[in-house]
């Protein structure tokens, strides 16, 4: 049965209010500490020294849209939804690791970005807080056709 998406949407709302009531509450402080000292560990194995690599902690709660998507899909089996998370979550937790390289590379030494930063700041965030999204299409694609399409409607195609 087709799924109405004005109430796919208070499912993902409900879901994801309930996740980020959890991650301010808790989940943020031990992902920052995590993040963190993985941070600190990965400027010490590049050679930083000065200050560490920075992190824009606002971009770190692009997990939550993601993982309400991915528990909200329905039709995916247990052990694949899990795969798919993890997958997921991986790639977003590697994007923030790789947004905090390249935000460190457009302040070098100085606590003043450089000219490109303003120029290139505003994509990457986009960038960043979009691709929750563009990974739950690209993780269910299948799932999402069979979510709003009804399926006389796919065996036709």
């Amino acid at each position: 049965m087709k799924e109405k998406p004005a109430i796919f949407i208070l499912k993902v709302l409900a879901l994801s209010i309930f996740l980020y009531i959890l991650w301010y509450w808790k989940g943020e402080s031990y992902y920052l500490s995590f993040f963190e000292d993985f941070l600190n560990h990965l400027s010490w194995a590049l050679g930083i020294r000065k200050g560490g690599l920075p992190y824009p902690s606002y971009l770190l709660s692009n997990l939550i849209p993601f993982i309400s998507f991915m528990l909200i899909t329905r039709d995916i089996g247990f052990k694949r939804r899990i795969l798919k998370l993890a997958i997921g979550v991986l790639i977003l937790i590697g994007c923030q690791i790789l947004l905090a390289i390249v935000v460190y590379l457009f302040f070098l030494d100085s606590l003043t970005p450089s000219p490109l930063y303003y120029k290139l700041s505003v994509l990457l965030y986009a960038f960043s807080q979009t691709l929750p999204f563009f990974l739950w299409v690209i993780l269910a694609k299948r799932n999402l056709l069979n979510l709003f399409i009804p399926k006389k409607m796919l065996a036709t195609k």
